[in-house]
């Protein structure tokens, strides 16, 4: 009894050891062509990057090693897309290729089935995810910070005034919101101002537009002003200045406000921001979207993990099924990118809550990839 007892634990080891050299060995197929793939999308980003950049080189005549740091920043960034798509290609090729050498089959018929095989490069499509997840936080926001001042001031020459946000101002207070079409901060000038102001009880005061303010010393100059106001006796009162003194309690630094896209900013910086546009009284959606995106889109790569085990398994590897898988990992990619290219700006068009528009395309494709990973272990 007892050696037999001794037996059954060295075959019960015998499969753990096995199964997890098996494991290892599908996540060293998968890494082999991950490498190649994630290579290839890389080069095919920077080609298109030097391409659309071929017109700065041509105009500002920057030194090649100017030009060389540029596209080194922009790296991470086109990490962060080529390892989704790295992760699709390479799980469908790498299985197909064992396929095609009878080692799924071989698996299968010592009881590993499809999950089990599934699940090493589903820890791997995780790992990147969290690392994606990790990267968005810091590194990506820096890398396009960093590579827009390149571009705008060291190759450009353009001085840093270009990033102060100077469109469509909105300033809110207790008693008034004032928009402003546009701040000019060389003379410190508004333009297309509307100003409207209210009592406590928020009862109308006036409604004030004008076509330029001008500040003088320690007040602003309105000029050719529009007025509508309620008189002392409720009545309501409409005149045309040419001029007019406005105390609006804000100095030209007031309206100078660092424009930062939300791809320069990680989930707190942009949290914050969105807080500070609400305090103004401006509206949110899109930039909510994009801070929901921001925790969806790394979850891709366990998506991408998923699907390209489940279509890979029910391949016939004999009838071009590499070829099949390329194609199939082509179309994957570019029916997710045009799911969430959709769900995203019907989210920024208020079209869509902002969470469903950044997580749709995860949801759709994820519940796809769940649903033929079973279908692949039956």
């Amino acid at each position: 009894m007892k050696s037999e007892s001794a037996s059954g634990l060295d075959n019960g080891t015998t499969v753990v050891d096995n199964v997890k050299i098996i494991d290892r060995y599908i996540g060293v197929e998968f890494f082999k062509v991950f490498t190649i793939c994630v290579m290839g999308f890389v080069l095919v980003f920077l080609l298109i990057e030097v391409t659309d950049k071929i017109k700065y080189y041509f105009q500002y005549n920057p030194p090649g090693s100017l030009m060389l740091k540029y596209f080194l920043v922009k790296m991470p960034g086109y990490l962060f897309y080529a390892i989704p798509m790295g992760i699709l290609l390479a799980g469908m090729l790498s299985l197909l290729m064992m396929a095609r050498h009878s080692e799924l089959i071989a698996m299968q018929a010592n009881g590993i089935d499809a999950l089990h095989i599934a699940k090493p490069i589903m820890l791997i499509g995780l790992g990147w995810s969290i690392l994606m997840f990790m990267a968005n936080e810091s590194l990506i926001p820096w890398s396009n910070r960093y590579s827009e001042y390149i571009q705008n001031v060291e190759i450009a020459g353009k001085a840093d005034t270009t990033y102060f946000k100077k469109d469509q101002i909105w300033i809110r207070s207790s008693d008034s919101i004032i928009h402003v079409g546009n701040f000019d901060r060389s003379d410190q000038s508004l333009h297309k101002i509307t100003l409207m102001r209210w009592n406590p009880g928020y009862d109308f005061v006036e409604r004030l537009y004008a076509d330029k303010g001008r500040w003088w010393h320690d007040h602003w100059m309105f000029y050719g002003v529009h007025r509508t106001m309620r008189t002392p006796e409720g009545k309501v009162a409409v005149e045309t200045l040419p001029t007019l003194e406005v105390s609006l309690g804000k100095a030209p630094e007031d309206f100078e406000r660092v424009e930062v896209s939300t791809k320069e900013m990680n989930i707190g910086q942009l949290g914050a921001y969105i807080e500070k546009l609400l305090d103004e009284g401006q509206t949110t959606n899109k930039h909510l979207v994009d801070w929901h995106s921001k925790i969806a889109f790394p979850v891709v790569c366990l998506i991408m993990s998923a699907l390209s085990v489940s279509f890979a398994i029910k391949t016939n590897p004999r009838g071009g099924g590499v070829g099949i898988g390329l194609g199939l990992s082509l179309i994957i990619a570019f029916g997710y990118w045009v799911a969430q290219t959709t769900f995203i700006a019907m989210g920024h068009g208020g079209y869509l809550p902002p969470i469903v528009a950044a997580w749709g395309a995860n949801v759709i494709f994820g519940l796809a990839s769940v649903v033929l990973l079973l279908h692949a272990g039956t």
